[in-house]
């Protein structure tokens, strides 16, 4: 049974970072403070591919978090208040639904710009690893 779509947010970090260091600076710690707060656990995560070079090669554009959550907007405060203390760079991105539409809060390097539409032109490319 999967769970209806308002309780399922994502986290985008850009850049390249290792696994192993990806998991210590972020989803540990995401995890902790969004299960302090009752409202959410990490689920998933996986880096997504950029575009094709002309060699054919590919290399990691971005991270994803993959967060199953019980208050969508607690747990969106959590994650506005903790990432940039975990130094997530501008371009971070929380992605999530509301009233079935599909929203995102960008972080700048003036701060937050919330519930941004997502249009549907992402092409998912990556690995996954699976979760907890």
């Amino acid at each position: 049974m999967s769970l209806p779509s308002e309780l399922f947010v994502y986290v985008k970090i850009p850049g390249v970072i290792e696994p192993s260091e990806r998991g210590r600076k972020y989803e540990e710690r995401i995890d902790q403070a969004l299960g302090e707060q009752g409202c959410g656990s990490v689920a998933g995560w996986g880096s997504s591919l950029g575009n094709a070079q002309a060699d054919g090669s590919r290399a990691v554009e971005f991270h994803r978090i993959d967060i199953d959550v019980t208050d969508p907007t607690l747990a969106r405060s959590v994650l506005q208040q903790l990432l940039p203390t975990l130094g997530a760079p501008p371009g971070t991105e929380i992605h999530y639904t509301r009233d079935q539409a599909k929203l995102q809060d960008v972080y700048t390097p003036s701060g937050w710009v919330l519930d941004q539409p997502i249009a549907n032109t992402h092409r998912r490319h990556g690995t996954k690893s699976p979760g907890r």
